[in-house]
C-alpha cells in the first residue's frame, strides 16, 4: 500500500518477512524467540497479533505482499485453521508471482504428514475441509502441496530450538541479500531503448507462451478462447502479438476492436476482405448484400478464420456476432478479451487470465517510461522511489506507463508529491479507465464495491457478504453471494484465500469515490466534523474512527446519531495497542445517547461508556456486536429479535452480569464473553443458541455453574480460569475441543462418553480434580489430554491401549503413584501373553507421555517399549524415580532431568532401528546417582543407533545438528575417548587412510562445568567447530551442535558430561574425492582442529574429547588400526542384539512359566475332584 510505503523512501521495506503460524503457545515460545532474533538482526518482521472474526484485516494481505520472505510454520494445529490456510494461500500466489520467497518450517510435525495431508496434521485438515467447498478448498490443497516442497526447516520435538532459530535467522539474511542482489543484476542489465509506441514488452513472453497452448492445433474442432483479466491489464496488447503471430496459419483473419457498433454481416464483410486482395470496401460490401445467407455460409465455411472479438462487455455482443458459429469452418480458433468473467460463462471452449506483471517486470517497465529508456540505473532515492511507484501499480501495464511518462524528467520532490498523492487518489487516467468497469455496475453492486474499498478489505469473503446484505431474507443473501462474485468477475475484487481482495489502484479509486458525499467517514477529522455539525448525517453510510488519533476527550450530545437513519457501519477503535487494553474511548456523552439507528450491520465500540445500548436502538440488522472493555451491565433492556446476529465479542466487560437480551440470537455462531469477571451464570433460555459454534469464557471468574442445554452447533467450549465453576455440565455432545484448565471442579461427569467427537480435553491445574472417569477411555476421537498440575489426582485408571487416537498425554504434577497402565490386563496374568505378541504394532497412537514433577512415582510400566509411537516421554523431577525399563524404539527424546535417586537404566537401553527422525536427545542431567553402568547403556545405545542414521542423515543434508546427543553428570571424559585434553579446543593427527568408508560417525565430547551461582537457563548449546587438513593442501570445515533439548527453564548442579554424535559421511565423501582428483592414490595423513564452545547459557568446557567410530562386520569399533582391532572400547553389535533377545526372551519365559504352574494346578484340582 503507498500509505504504508511512504515512511520507507529512504529505507527497506516495512516487513521483509511475514510469519505465518498457529497457535498461542507457539506464538509465546518458538514464534516470539524467532521474532526477537530476526529483529536484533535489523529484520523487520510482521506478525497477524489479532485473530478475532470481524476484525478490519486490510493490513494483512497488503502486508504479505510487501514481504520479501514468508515464514511458513506447519504444526499439529495449524490445519485446524481457515485463517492459516488463507494466509498460506496469498503467500502462494505471491511466491509464484515471484514477489517473495517462502521458507516452510515444519514445527514438531512430520513433513509427509504435511505433503501427503495424513496423521494429526491430514486429519485437522479433512475436518475443516467439511466445512469448505468448491475453489477454495482446491486452492488450500495446491498451497499445501506446493510450499512444503521448499527447501526449509525441520524441528522435532528434541531439536535444539535455540540453534534452529540462528539457522533460519541466517537463511532469511542470505534469502534477503540474493533478493537485493539480483534486482541489483536485473537493473543493470537495462538495454538501450527510447519510450516508443512499441516498447521493450517486459515479462509478455511467458505469457505469450501461455496463451499460445490454447491454440492446441492438434484440435479439429473450433475453439472459443476467452481472454480476461482486469483493466490496464494488458488483454489487448498480448491477444494482438498472438493474433499477429499466428494469422498466418489461417486463411481468414479478423481483429475487431470496436465490438459494440459491430453486427454479423459486418464481420462476414472483415473476413471476406482476404478472399480478393483486389476487392475494394465497396465491391465487398456489394457482395455481402448480393449473396444470400446460406452461399455467404457457403463461401466463409470453406476456409478456416482466426477471429478476435476485442473488449467485449456483454454477452449479447458475443450472440449477435457469432451466432452458434455454424457459418464458421471446423478448426477456426475466436478469441474474445473481456474484463467481465460472467460475459464469456458458456460461451467458451477455455479461458485464459491474465495475470499482472511480477516485482522484476514491473519494476523495468515502469522505468522504461520514466528514465526514457536510458540505459543507465535509477540513481539514489530515485531507485527506491521507482521500486515504490511499481510496487503500487501492482503489476498493472497502463499504470506503469501512465505514472512514467508523467514523472520522465522530473525531480525528486516531484515524485514524492505525486507518491503522497496516489495514496488518497489515482493518477486522473488511470481513474477514467476504472471508472468504465464502474459505471456498469448497478447501484447495490457500487455501494457493496464501495464498502469493501472503505471498510471492509480482506474481510472473509462470508463475513462481508453477511454485513453487505439487504434484509434477513435467505433470497436476498444468495443475491448477494451473486453479486460478490459478479464483481470477481469483474475484475473489481478477487477471492484469495477466502478472503475480499482488491488491486491497490482499485482500493485508492474506491476509498475516493467512497468518501464523496460525507457518506463513508474514516479519517478522524471529517468524523469528528461529521459527529459534532450532524449536516448531511442523513447520507452517512459508514463511520470508522481510530480514536488513538484523537488528542483530547470530545463531549458530543445525544443526538449525535438520531439523523444518521442510513448508518450500518460504526467502528470506535484504537490502532495503538493490538489488545485494547490500554487504550481509552475518547468520545463522551454527558447527557445519555439516543441510537435509532435501525440499519446498523457492524457495531464496533471500544470501552462503550455506558451501561447498556440506548433503548431505542433496534438491532434487527445487527450482525457483528463488538463492545470490548466496555461499561455495560446488560446488553440492552430487555429481549430484543436479533435474526442476523452472527459474532458478539464482549470480552473484558468486567461489570456485565446479565447475558439475558441474547437470547434470541437464534443465529448467533460465535459468542466471546473473555474477562467478563462480574458474570455469575448464563441465561437458561440460552439453549435456543442452536447455531452457536464458539463460546468462549476464559477468566469469567465469578460463574458458577452452566444451565442445562444441548448446543448441537457447538464445537468449542473455553472455561479456562473460571475458578468459582465447581460443576461441569456437558452442553453440547458434538465438542471437539473443550478447556476447563483452571477450574475447581472435582469430578467429571459421567456422561461425558457422549462426547465422541472430542479431540482436546484440557484439565490443566484443576487442584480440586480427584479422579478422572473410566468412560474417558471410550472417548474414540481424543488426541490430547492435559491433566498437568491436578495435585489431588491419584490414580489414572485408563490403560493407554484403550485410547487409540490419544498422541498427547500430560500428567506431570499429579499425584498419580503410579504410571499408567500400557495393557488393559495386569502384567501378572497369563492373558498378557497375548498382548505382548500384539504389541510389535504398537498399542496406541500416544507420541508424547509426560509424567514429571511426580514425587511418588518410583517405577516405570515394564511394557512402556510397546508404545512404539512415543517420541517424548518426559520424566523431570520424578525424585523418587529409580530405574528405567526397555524404551520404545522410535523414542527421540527423553528429558530425566532432576531424577535425584536414578541410578539404573535398562541395557540396551532401547532397540535399534531406523526412525522417521533422525536427530535424538536423552537427557539425564542432575541425575546425580547414575550408575557407572547407566552411563555405559546409555553411550552404546547412542553410538549404534547414531551409526544407523548416519547414511541418511548424510542423503537428507542434515549436519548442522548432532545425529544424538546425550548429558549425564561426570567431571571426565569417559575413557574410550582415545583422543582427550584438557582446555576447549583439541587438535590431533590421524594416520593415513583413517577416513575410508568404514567409518560412520564421529564421537565428540565435552566436559562443562557451571558456575554455582547460576540462575535457570532456558537454552543451552555447545557449538563444536571442527576442521580437517590433509597434506594435500584440502580443507573440510563442518560444526554441530551439542547439548541442550530441553524445554523449560533448569539449573545444573554440577559439572557434566555433554556427547554427540554426528555423521562422518560428509568427510569421507570429501576426502576420498580429493584423492581421487590425484594421479596416485597417496597415504595421506590428516590434521585436525576440534574446538568446543558455549553458545548458549552459562559455563565453561574444562575437557573435551573425540573418537572414530567404524563399523566392522558384527562389531562397532571406537577408534583403532586398520585391521579392526581396538585400542579403546569394542561394541559387539551381534552381542547387544543377542542381549536384547535374551531380556525380550526371559520376560516371555516368565509368562510361560506362570502359565504352566497354573495349568499343573489346575490338573491336579481336577484329577483330586475326579478321583473323589
Amino acid at each position: 500500500m503507498v500509505a504504508a510505503s511512504l515512511s520507507s523512501v529512504q529505507s527497506p521495506p516495512q516487513h521483509q518477512v511475514f510469519i505465518n503460524f498457529r497457535g498461542k503457545q507457539l506464538r509465546n515460545g518458538f514464534v516470539s524467540h524467532l521474532e526477537k532474533a530476526l529483529r536484533r538482526d535489523g529484520i523487520n518482521v510482521f506478525i497477524d497479533r489479532d485473530e478475532t472474526r470481524g476484525k478490519d484485516l486490510s493490513v494483512l494481505f497488503s502486508r504479505i505482499e510487501e514481504s520479501s520472505v514468508a515464514l511458513a510454520i506447519f504444526s499439529t494445529l495449524y490445519t485446524e485453521s481457515n485463517w492459516c490456510l488463507d494466509e498460506l494461500e496469498k503467500i502462494k500466489e505471491c511466491a509464484d508471482l515471484g514477489k517473495l520467497i517462502v521458507i516452510p518450517i515444519f514445527y514438531k510435525v512430520e513433513t509427509d504428514d504435511v505433503k501427503s495431508l495424513q496423521g494429526v496434521f491430514g486429519d485437522k485438515f479433512w475436518e475443516l475441509a467439511k466445512t469448505i467447498k468448491g475453489e477454495k478448498l482446491d486452492k488450500w490443497r495446491e498451497a499445501l502441496e506446493d510450499v512444503p516442497k521448499k527447501l526449509g526447516f525441520t524441528l522435532s520435538e528434541m531439536s535444539d530450538e535455540g540453534e534452529c532459530i540462528n539457522q533460519i535467522v541466517n537463511e532469511v539474511i542470505k534469502v534477503l541479500h540474493d533478493f537485493s542482489t539480483e534486482l541489483e543484476r536485473e537493473e543493470d542489465t537495462f538495454e538501450a531503448v527510447s519510450v516508443s509506441e512499441s516498447p521493450p514488452l517486459f515479462g509478455i513472453e511467458t505469457r505469450l507462451e501461455q496463451l499460445e497452448e490454447k491454440l492446441d492445433f492438434d484440435c479439429k474442432r473450433t475453439l472459443t478462447i476467452g481472454v480476461v483479466g482486469m483493466p490496464g491489464i494488458g488483454k489487448t496488447t498480448l491477444t494482438k502479438m498472438m493474433y499477429e503471430k499466428w494469422r498466418h496459419k489461417f486463411l481468414r483473419c479478423v481483429f475487431l476492436h470496436d465490438c459494440v457498433m459491430m453486427d454479423r454481416n459486418l464481420l462476414m464483410r472483415e473476413l471476406l476482405r482476404d478472399d480478393d486482395d483486389d476487392d475494394d470496401d465497396d465491391k465487398v460490401d456489394q457482395q455481402v448484400a448480393d449473396v444470400s445467407l446460406d452461399s455467404l455460409k457457403t463461401r466463409l465455411l470453406s476456409k478456416k478464420s482466426l477471429v478476435v472479438l476485442d473488449s467485449v462487455s456483454d454477452k449479447k455482443q458475443i450472440q449477435v456476432l457469432l451466432g452458434e458459429c455454424d457459418w464458421i469452418k471446423r478448426g477456426s480458433r475466436i478469441f474474445i478479451t473481456t474484463s467481465d468473467r460472467s460475459v464469456i460463462e458458456g460461451m467458451v471452449d477455455d479461458t485464459y487470465e491474465v495475470l499482472r506483471l511480477t516485482g522484476r517486470d514491473s519494476f523495468q517497465y515502469f522505468s522504461h517510461f520514466a528514465f526514457s529508456g536510458k540505459l543507465s540505473t535509477p540513481k539514489g532515492s530515485f531507485m527506491n522511489l521507482s521500486r515504490l511507484f511499481a510496487d503500487y501499480a501492482k503489476g498493472n501495464p497502463l499504470a506503469l506507463k501512465i505514472l512514467g511518462i508523467e514523472l520522465n524528467g522530473k525531480d525528486e520532490t516531484q515524485w514524492e508529491d505525486k507518491l503522497c498523492k496516489l495514496a488518497q487518489s489515482p493518477n486522473k487516467t488511470i481513474q477514467d479507465v476504472l471508472r468504465i468497469s464502474y459505471d456498469g455496475l448497478s447501484q447495490r453492486q457500487k455501494d457493496m464495491f464501495l464498502d469493501v474499498a472503505c471498510f471492509f478489505r480482506s474481510g472473509e469473503e462470508y463475513y462481508v457478504g453477511c454485513l453487505v446484505e439487504e434484509s434477513c431474507d435467505d433470497a436476498e443473501h444468495i443475491d448477494v453471494v451473486r453479486e460478490i462474485k459478479d464483481l470477481a468477475n469483474k475484475f473489481l475484487i478477487n477471492i484469495s484465500g477466502g478472503r475480499v481482495e482488491m488491486h491497490d489502484l482499485l482500493y485508492t479509486f474506491g476509498k475516493e469515490l467512497g468518501s464523496h458525499g460525507s457518506r463513508r467517514l474514516w479519517n478522524h477529522k471529517g468524523v469528528i466534523g461529521a459527529l459534532k455539525k450532524q449536516a448531511g448525517a442523513d447520507s452517512v453510510r459508514g463511520i470508522f474512527l481510530d480514536m488513538s488519533e484523537l488528542k483530547n476527550k470530545i463531549p458530543l450530545d445525544r443526538c449525535t446519531f438520531t439523523e444518521m437513519r442510513q448508518l450500518r457501519y460504526l467502528k470506535f477503535f484504537s490502532s495503538r495497542c493490538h489488545r485494547e487494553c490500554k487504550a481509552d474511548c475518547k468520545l463522551n456523552f454527558p447527557e445519555g445517547l439516543e441510537f435509532p439507528v435501525d440499519e446498523v450491520r457492524y457495531l464496533y465500540w471500544l470501552k462503550f461508556p455506558l451501561k447498556k445500548l440506548p433503548k431505542d436502538f433496534n438491532p434487527k440488522n445487527l450482525t457483528d456486536l463488538n463492545l470490548p472493555y466496555s461499561e455495560i451491565e446488560e446488553v440492552w433492556e430487555g429481549v430484543k429479535d436479533t435474526p442476523k446476529l452472527k459474532w458478539v465479542d464482549l470480552s473484558h466487560s468486567s461489570k456485565l452480569c446479565n447475558l439475558s437480551g441474547l437470547v434470541n440470537a437464534e443465529s448467533l455462531q460465535r459468542l466471546n464473553l473473555e474477562g467478563c469477571t462480574s458474570l455469575q451464570e448464563l441465561p437458561k433460555d440460552m439453549k435456543r443458541m442452536k447455531s452457536l459454534i464458539l463460546l468462549n469464557m476464559r477468566g469469567c471468574t465469578s460463574l458458577r455453574f452452566l444451565p442445562h442445554m444441548n448446543l448441537i452447533s457447538m464445537k468449542t467450549l473455553i472455561l479456562t480460569n473460571c475458578s468459582s465453576l465447581e460443576k461441569f455440565r456437558v452442553v453440547s455432545d458434538n465438542l471437539e475441543t473443550l478447556h476447563l484448565d483452571g477450574t475447581a471442579i472435582g469430578q467429571l461427569p459421567t456422561n461425558m462418553v457422549k462426547l465422541q467427537r472430542l479431540i482436546v480435553l484440557n484439565l490443566k491445574d484443576c487442584k480440586m480434580l480427584r479422579a478422572v472417569p473410566e468412560c474417558l477411555g471410550k472417548l474414540k476421537a481424543l488426541q490430547e489430554l492435559v491433566l498437568s498440575g491436578c495435585s489431588k489426582l491419584k490414580t489414572f485408571p485408563i490403560p493407554i491401549e484403550n485410547m487409540k487416537r490419544l498422541q498427547i498425554l500430560l500428567l506431570d504434577g499429579t499425584a498419580v503413584a503410579d504410571m499408567p497402565k500400557i495393557l488393559q490386563f495386569n502384567g501378572s496374568k497369563v492373558e498378557d501373553l497375548g498382548e505382548l505378541r500384539r504389541g510389535v504394532n504398537g498399542l496406541s497412537s500416544l507420541q508424547r507421555l509426560c509424567l514429571s514433577r511426580n514425587d511418588m512415582l518410583s517405577n516405570l510400566q515394564i511394557d512402556i517399549s510397546q508404545l512404539h509411537h512415543l517420541k517424548l516421554l518426559d520424566l523431570k523431577y520424578c525424585k523418587n524415580l529409580k530405574s528405567i525399563p526397555l524404551l520404545p524404539p522410535n523414542l527421540e527424546i527423553l528429558d530425566a532431568h532432576g531424577c535425584q535417586k536414578l541410578r539404573t537404566v535398562a541395557s540396551p537401553m532401547a532397540f535399534v532401528k531406523h526412525m522417521e527422525q533422525v536427530h535424538s536427545k536423552f537427557i539425564f542431567t542432575n541425575c546425580t546417582n547414575l550408575e557407572l553402568a547407566a552411563k555405559n547403556s546409555i553411550t552404546s545405545y547412542a553410538q549404534r543407533k547414531s551409526q544407523l542414521d548416519s547414511v541418511r542423515c548424510y542423503k537428507e543434508g542434515s549436519f548442522s545438528e548432532a545425529l544424538l546427543i546425550t548429558s549425564f553428570p561426570g567431571s571426565e571424559v569417559p575413557t574410550w575417548f582415545n583422543h582427550q585434553t584438557v582446555g576447549s579446543t583439541l587438535k590431533l593427527k590421524f594416520p593415513p587412510h583413517w577416513c575410508d568408508n568404514r567409518l560412520s560417525t564421529i564421537a565428540l565430547c565435552a566436559v562443562v562445568a557451571f558456575p554455582c551461582t547460576q540462575d535457570e537457563i532456558s537454552r543451552f548449546s555447545i557449538q563444536c567447530t571442527c576442521e580437517f587438513t590433509n597434506e594435500l593442501g584440502t580443507n573440510k570445515r563442518f560444526s554441530c551442535t551439542l547439548g541442550g533439548g530441553w524445554i523449560e527453564p533448569r539449573k545444573i548442579d554440577s559439572d557434566h558430561v555433554f556427547i554427540g554424535y554426528t555423521s562422518s559421511s560428509h568427510i569421507t565423501n570429501h576426502a576420498q574425492g580429493s584423492l581421487q582428483s590425484q594421479e596416485h592414490h597417496e597415504c595421506v595423513p590428516t590434521e585436525a582442529s576440534i574446538k568446543f564452545e558455549v553458545r548458549d547459557g552459562a559455563g565453561e568446557i574444562v575437557n573435551c574429547g573425540l573418537s572414530l567410530v567404524y563399523e566392522e562386520p558384527n562389531h562397532v569399533v571406537t577408534e583403532g588400526n586398520c585391521n579392526g582391532t581396538s585400542s579403546g572400547r569394542v561394541l559387539s553389535v551381534g552381542k547387544s542384539i543377542v542381549s536384547f533377545g535374551a531380556g525380550f526372551l526371559s520376560v516371555v519365559l516368565r509368562y510361560l512359566l506362570v502359565g504352566a504352574v497354573f495349568f499343573l494346578v489346575y490338573g491336579f484340582a481336577k484329577l483330586h475332584f475326579l478321583s473323589n
